[in-house]
């Protein structure tokens, strides 16, 4: 099974999806979001990424905790 994340309360099974979910809360004024990604071995939620706009979520140049991954920045071509 690949792998699930969070977002939100409401579960993605793609990462892309979950940074585009991401993406629209922090646009909607949500503070901090975090996503989360299931962790198999211990059947718990695991924080992957804690994004907030004021912060920064660019990557600089590689991915972080804090950023989008380089790759969704370019794929939707997000300016942030």
């Amino acid at each position: 099974m690949g792998s699930q994340y969070k977002v939100g309360g409401k579960e993605f099974k793609d990462w892309t999806i979950a940074q585009d979910q991401a993406v629209q809360l922090l646009e909607d004024g949500i503070e901090y979001v975090q996503i989360s990604i299931w962790d198999e071995d211990h059947e718990t939620w695991g924080l992957l990424q804690e994004l907030n706009l004021e912060r920064g979520i660019m990557p600089k140049p590689n991915f972080s905790t804090h950023s989008l991954a380089p790759y969704y920045v370019r794929l939707r071509n997000y300016e942030g």
